[in-house]
């Protein structure tokens, strides 16, 4: 009864073992270790689980062909690599264009040449050197920099580290003896075998290597590596790739059947990256320029208003309470600097010397007809309201009153909250917008009253014939000083001013565009 009970155990045993994952699992290996063993690579014992001498001489022959460039990739970078394979590929006229396109090389044409005219050599140039890609030449470089980059990713490997392990006194880059290689745990080394994989499979094993060597003997004057020797190692690693030793040895070692790496070929393409970096700093480079001289401007054209004085920026639309949006990429206080230069000039200015002047010619001056001076006292009287209306606009945005109170309202949300973020942008877009159209009609009547201004000049000097007023003789007795020098002066400074507020104008519009 015994043995029949022991015959059916086997029994089922045999028809219902293939429902255990252990036993399927040792099934598995059982077989991939019998497909290991007929390996034309015979690296790895499965009996005693031991990484063989055989696998490390195959890694040393490798050490020893890449050794040179594995130098060299120690103190590479990715950029200065792109940099050598795009200029290796380029005609001396191709570079001298690119010379052009340097920052320093813009910097320089700046002091001599307008920028319109460096904007349009460099957007010139810019399609230049895009129709140089455009010609096959792209796809090439492309190829040598994904050959390179294989090539440098396979040379890094630690090889070093890997066959230390088998021979503990090895010293690293040294050929001159061969090492004495001991069996070890495959454990010791499952981690090596991945990286391996992951630089090795990703090889272009069918490229033609000609270019990229060309290129590297032309950076260091002699071969870096044997070509004939790459070749021999490229065709072993092609075919230690092609029978799956490594893989089957990781699914041995890890006990996982099932283990697979992905690896994904190398494919670069720096073209469209180098030519969108080169229009980007072609563009900061001209745009920092512009910055420079509206700047060099604007400092010369304040000391031409204002002197030496300081001038006092506006209380609440400033710039430094803008700062709290902008460092919340929420906006910012456009225009607080040429608002706050107009209220000076307004108060300063235009309610003092400009305010004697225009008592004393529109008021005492007798006009050849009414209607000739309504234009230029219509712009006089409309910029007597502005510094009002300013400090009216100004007080609106104190923290505790109206459209100041909405932003502190909901600036605090603005992080998380779209709709704050929202109401803030709008606010925002408002006042700037209020800002610029008290700026821009200051602007234009201060034009219409330096126009008028200069036909009273042309027309001082035409007495006694005159065509707008004809008692300038009059009115020199009531002036405080010189007529003609002070309508001059006068002029000049509204000119200045003007151009002063242009700069703001012009360079929010193009930061805008």
């Amino acid at each position: 009864m015994a043995k029949e009970l022991g015959f059916f155990q086997k029994l089922f045993s045999s028809l219902f073992s293939g429902n255990d994952p252990e036993i399927s699992k040792k099934r598995l290996l059982k077989s991939i270790a019998k497909s290991l063993s007929k390996s034309k690579f015979h690296f790895y014992k499965a009996s005693s689980h031991e990484a063989e001498p055989s696998m490390a001489k195959f890694f040393y022959e490798i050490y020893k062909v890449i050794s040179p460039a594995q130098t060299m990739f120690q103190t590479t970078t990715a950029n200065s690599m792109k940099n050598v394979v795009l200029d290796s590929m380029l005609t001396d006229k191709q570079r001298a264009v690119l010379e052009e396109m340097t920052d320093a090389n813009i910097e320089t044409m700046a002091q001599s040449t307008p920028i319109k005219e460096i904007e349009e050599k460099m957007n010139k140039n810019l399609d230049y050197v895009v129709s140089i890609f455009d010609s096959g030449l792209a796809e090439k470089i492309d190829k040598v920099y994904t050959q390179l980059t294989a090539f440098k990713n396979f040379c890094t490997f630690d090889f070093y580290f890997l066959l230390k392990k088998f021979d503990s006194r090895m010293k690293e880059r040294y050929f001159g003896t061969p090492p004495n290689f001991q069996s070890i745990i495959g454990s010791y080394v499952v981690d090596d075998l991945k990286n391996f994989i992951d630089v090795a499979w990703a090889l272009p094993f069918n490229d033609d290597w000609s270019n990229m060597f060309q290129l590297l003997k032309s950076i260091k004057g002699t071969d870096l590596v044997n070509i004939s020797a790459w070749k021999k190692t490229l065709n072993r690693v092609s075919l230690l790739k092609e029978n799956h030793t490594l893989e089957m040895m990781i699914q041995l070692i890890t006990e996982d059947p099932t283990y697979t790496q992905n690896v994904n070929a190398v494919s670069e393409h720096i073209v469209d990256n180098y030519i969108s970096q080169l229009e980007k700093q072609i563009k900061d480079s001209v745009k920092k320029v512009k910055d420079q001289q509206t700047s060099s401007k604007v400092d010369n054209l304040l000391l031409q208003v204002f002197g030496d004085e300081h001038v006092p920026s506006l209380k609440n639309y400033n710039e430094t309470a803008s700062s709290q949006f902008e460092n919340k990429n929420l906006g910012s206080y456009i225009y607080a600097a040429p608002l706050s230069y107009l209220k000076s000039f307004l108060i300063e200015y235009v309610k003092k010397d400009l305010r004697t002047l225009s008592d004393l010619i529109l008021i005492r001056g007798k006009w050849v007809a009414p209607e000739l001076s309504s234009q230029m006292s219509n712009a006089y009287n409309d910029l007597l309201v502005v510094s009002n209306n300013i400090s009216s606009f100004d007080d609106s945005m104190a923290e505790d009153v109206d459209t100041g109170l909405k932003l502190k309202t909901h600036l605090p949300r603005a992080e998380r909250d779209r709709e704050a973020s929202n109401i803030i942008h709008t606010i925002l877009n408002d006042v700037n917008k209020n800002a610029k159209n008290m700026i821009l009609s200051s602007q234009k009547d201060l034009i219409i009253y330096a126009k008028n201004l200069k036909a009273l000049l042309e027309d001082y000097v035409k007495q006694p014939k005159n065509d707008l007023i004809i008692n300038w003789k009059e009115l020199e007795k009531y002036a405080d000083n010189n007529l003609k020098n002070t309508m001059i002066s006068i002029y000049k400074k509204i000119y200045y001013f003007v151009s002063l507020l242009q700069n703001f104008i012009l360079e929010k519009e193009e930061d805008n565009q």
